[in-house]
């Protein structure tokens, strides 16, 4: 299984360097940046799910709702990397049904728990102001 790994280089102090550095288990990670994203216009093709960390998220949303690019994310199973408690911008929709991982997973843990993401069904959430805006 491929995942997509979005987090910013500030921000990758905060997580486990298996995450970061793509070494799990049965699953290959590639660690992308917002803004290669924000420049591409997409996401990575052929990859079975997003692992976000929540800062870059939270950093970044506004710019994805801006560009029309949150429907990127909209139907792919979506991990963030945070603690349990954190709330997240423009998933109200989802609230209580995030996936969290938590940043200090080690190796093992993390192929079980992305294991456990490819298997639920894609969401069907639609964030009521995912249009571009310009």
């Amino acid at each position: 299984m491929t995942f997509a790994f979005i987090c910013d280089n500030f921000f990758q102090k905060r997580v486990a360097a298996d995450l970061v550095s793509g070494e799990i288990p049965n699953h290959n990670i590639i660690t992308i940046t917002a803004d290669d994203i924000l420049q591409s216009g997409k996401l990575p093709d052929n990859i079975s799910g997003v692992i976000i960390e929540r800062g870059t998220w939270q950093k970044n949303f506004s710019m994805f709702r801006y560009f029309g690019m949150l429907p990127l994310f909209e139907n792919k199973n979506i991990a963030f990397v945070a603690m349990p408690d954190m709330e997240f911008k423009g998933r109200y929709g989802m609230k209580g049904r995030e996936f969290i991982i938590s940043p200090s997973i080690n190796a093992e843990e993390a192929s079980a728990q992305l294991s456990r993401l490819t298997e639920l069904t894609p969401p069907t959430f639609t964030h009521h102001k995912s249009r571009a805006i310009a």
